[in-house]
């Protein structure tokens, strides 16, 4: 609740940290093979968007989290 100014009615500044990283790992001809992985939210910062609003409520950004993708195309 430290992230809400209730004097002002409004949800103090936050920063979030992603990053993204891919590569193609393989190509010949018409076939092509990459990599890509993803992180979001690094610094796992709980970040509230929107504090009761009109339409949504509260809205709290998704924590930490990791993807890998591997895709093929020919």
């Amino acid at each position: 609740m430290d992230r809400v100014n209730f004097d002002r009615g409004r949800v103090r500044p936050s920063l979030t940290t992603d990053v993204s990283v891919g590569a193609e790992l393989w190509h010949k001809d018409k076939a092509t093979v990459r990599f890509q992985a993803d992180g979001q939210n690094l610094n796992n910062r709980l970040n509230l968007i929107d504090f009761a609003g009109l339409f949504s409520g509260n809205a709290i950004a998704p924590p930490r989290s990791f993807s890998l993708r591997l895709q093929t195309s020919f």
